[in-house]
This record gives C-alpha cells, structure tokens and sequence, in this order.
C-alpha cells in the first residue's frame, strides 16, 4: 500500500504546489476573476496608473538628482565638462521618459536639478593631486564630497547623487581612465554611483560618425582600440546604468518577450546605449525597472512618507508548479500601499558565490499587480535547470521595497521545492 501512496503524493505535491495556505486566501482567490485580464504589461500598467491616481497627492517637495562633478587639487575640470553634462543628463533624462511612454506611463522621467536651464554641477575640488586618486578611490572622493556638500547646507545621506570624476587623460586619440565607475548603497531615500569624464564623451559621439574615428583607451586593461561611438555608448551607457544602480535598481535580464526591445539597460545595456541611433537595437527599461522608477521620490518629485517603513507582512504565500511555469501566490497587509510585487528568478552560475551584487545579470523578472484584496499572483516562465532563487520585492507608493527569498532547485523538468516551503513558514510566521 505505501509503494502506491507515497509516489501519488508526491505528483500531487509537484501539480498543486508546496503551499502555505489559509482556507480564506483559496476562497477570496475563487472568487476574484479578472485575473487573467491583468496578465499583459500594458494591462498591469493601466490597472497600476489608476491605482497611483487615487493616492493623495501631496505636496511636491522638488527631490532632484545632485550631480556632482569632482576634480583632483592640481587639475581642472575637463575641458567644456558643463556644456557636455548637461547634454549628457538631458539625453539619459530623454531616454527615461521615452521608455516610461513606451510602457505606459505617461512623461514620467527623472527631476534634474537646473540653473537658467542648464544642468547644475556642484563642482568639487579634491585634497589630493592627480597622482593620489585611482579606480579604488571610491570611499576617499565620498568623504570628500559629502564635507563640500554639507559645507553648502545639503545632508548628503538623504539624496541621490551621480558623482562624475574628472579622472581620465587625453593625449589626442589616446585616453586613459582611471575614476570609480560603479554605484553603491542606494535605496529610494539616498544613493551614490561614479562615472567618469572625458574629452571624447558627447551625446555627439553616439551619432553615426562619417570620419569613422578610433580612440584607443586604456581603463583596467591594456589599450584596446575603440570606435568613437563604441566609446560612448559604453561610457554614457555605463553612466545610466550606474545611475540605475544609485536609484536602487538591480541587475536583471530580458525575458524573451522582452528582449525584443533590445538589452535591459540594468542587464548589458551599458553597452548598447542608443544603438538605435546607428544600427540595430538598443537598451531599454524592464517593467520591473520602471515600477521601481516609477514611485522613486526623484521620478514622483516628492519624498511624501518617502521615510515611513511599509511594514508589510505576508499572510499567505504559496508556490506551484505547472504547465511548465511557477506560480506564486501570496496575501500582504502593509501600512504603505504596495503597488505590484515583482519575482526575480536568479540562477546559480557555475563557479557564483551567492546570488547577489555581480551574480544577478541574468535575473529575470516578473510582475503582479496587488489586487483590492491585498493579493498577488507572478507566474515564472523560462524555466531553466540548476539551483535558484526567486527574491519576492514588493514595491510601495512611497518609493520603499521590501524582499523576501525563497530557493528551489531545478532538474528534468521538475522544481524541488522543498527548501522553498520551509522559508514560507518563516516568512508566514515573522
């Protein structure tokens, strides 16, 4: 008798799911059909901009993006370094509000911070020469940012700044790089990413180039020939990207349907920036990316409760499997409104230590909305064999996310979900 009762089981736990699950959240689910209409992104983008709509507005306190523009003590800044920057922020605040339209969202782009209609640098001269600062000079140049900043008045652990290091040289065609160039600590309240500066970087550069220009650049590696726009599709894309990384976003990757827009911006899209202004595709925004964008206090223009915890717990969580897909479903109470709960599915690479920071590349997404009863639904497809973790990130009103993990293995064609179901206890029970 229990050779037959252990394998059917064991079926039925694969078909119906390694659930959690209170007898309400299967009757409030019964009940609620329009589901399946909320499945598409432009569907799930109309349903979010009507529930954003009916939140208060409040007042709009003006957060901006502060971009900094370091130099070292016996240099100045690069020569016409406002002029290009301002040129080079209005085209990445294009590009947000072109892939924000693009996804339903209306002109929603990123506050910039402006004087009589340019880009506004707040210019810092460094305690050390040239000679002194490195790649690896990343928490050196903050410390010496943040006392200029709060030399003006501005608390510098409450805002968003993109600090451009006029850290390279340029001998004619020769250019060496040697600034930071990666983004750190960030959530919705604050953040800090580095980019560098050079001669040759123009939004210019990324037009089709009739005198067909080499550059050969030096950054962590030899010389390595470089087309002009190359050049500034990878040094312009690497400065959005970092951006991105500043504002709280993490890597991920296009699923198929997506990836016929291009490269995610927040997977490799740093190096196909405005490709389409020459040949082929360029980069683009995920929907997970532009969720998160969309409730940043510097795409709202408001920090309103930017500082309030959401508080969210989770009162029922499940997961399933079948026809070939995930399916997760959950119930959450929390004191800020959460406007979608996105899934990043993240495999384990070979030879990957953890699943975060430059592990997360190929991280796909995807979205639910939160529907009047509090409930979420995410169905995971592309499912691939290997070990993985799903990181469950609720996004609220005010900017906040929060993330719960959950592991399952992936093998023949059939999830294991055994570890899964036991951080659905914890989850449940905290």
């Amino acid at each position: 008798m229990s050779r037959i009762i252990i394998p059917t089981l064991y079926v039925f736990y694969i078909l119906i799911g390694l659930t959690v699950l209170g007898e309400s959240q299967k009757k409030k689910n019964s009940d609620f059909t329009h589901w399946n209409n909320l499945k598409s992104q432009p569907q799930q983008a109309k349903y979010i901009t009507q529930i954003l709509s009916s939140y208060p507005k409040g007042d709009k306190l003006g957060k901006k993006l502060r971009v900094v523009y370091f130099y070292p003590k016996d240099r100045k800044p690069i020569k016409d370094h406002r002029k290009r920057w301002n040129n080079i922020l209005t085209d990445i605040q294009d590009f947000f509000r072109t892939e924000m339209t693009r996804l339903g969202y209306k002109q929603v782009t990123i506050s910039l911070e402006r004087e009589n209609g340019i880009l506004k640098l707040h210019e810092v001269q460094g305690i050390q020469n040239d000679n002194i600062y490195t790649y690896k000079s990343g928490s050196q140049i903050k410390a010496e940012v943040y006392k200029a900043l709060q030399s003006k008045g501005i608390n510098p652990e409450e805002e968003t700044l993109l600090i451009v290091c006029g850290l390279s040289k340029t001998n004619g065609k020769k250019v060496t790089i040697y600034s930071p160039y990666y983004g750190m600590g960030a959530n919705h309240n604050k953040g800090i990413c580095f980019t560098a500066d050079m001669e040759w970087l123009s939004i210019e550069g990324l037009k089709p180039d009739p005198e067909k220009i080499t550059l050969q650049v030096k950054e962590h590696r030899g010389f390595e020939p470089f087309s002009l726009n190359r050049f500034n599709t990878v040094y312009i894309g690497g400065t959005i990207h970092e951006l991105g990384h500043g504002l709280s976003l993490p890597h991920n990757l296009a699923t198929n349907n997506e990836s016929i827009q291009g490269t995610a911006l927040m997977g490799a899209g740093n190096y196909t920036y405005r490709k389409e202004w020459r040949q082929g595709k360029g980069s683009f925004l995920t929907h997970s990316s532009a969720l998160r964008l969309l409730v940043h206090p510097l795409f709202r223009g408001s920090n309103k409760q930017a500082k309030d915890p959401p508080s969210i717990k989770y009162k029922e969580l499940s997961l399933s499997f079948d026809n070939d897909k995930i399916e997760i479903n959950g119930t959450i109470d929390s004191a800020i409104p959460a406007i979608a709960i996105i899934a990043y599915n993240d495999r384990e690479n070979k030879g990957q230590r953890g699943y975060m920071v430059n592990n997360n590349y190929d991280a796909t997404s995807w979205i639910s909305v939160v529907n009047p009863n509090n409930e979420f639904r995410i169905n995971i497809d592309g499912l691939r064999e290997g070990n993985h973790q799903i990181r469950i990130t609720s996004v609220h009103h005010n900017g906040a996310t929060t993330t719960k993990r959950l592991h399952y293995s992936f093998e023949d064609g059939k999830p294991n979900f055994a570890q899964a179901k036991n951080e659905i206890v914890n989850i449940l029970a905290n």
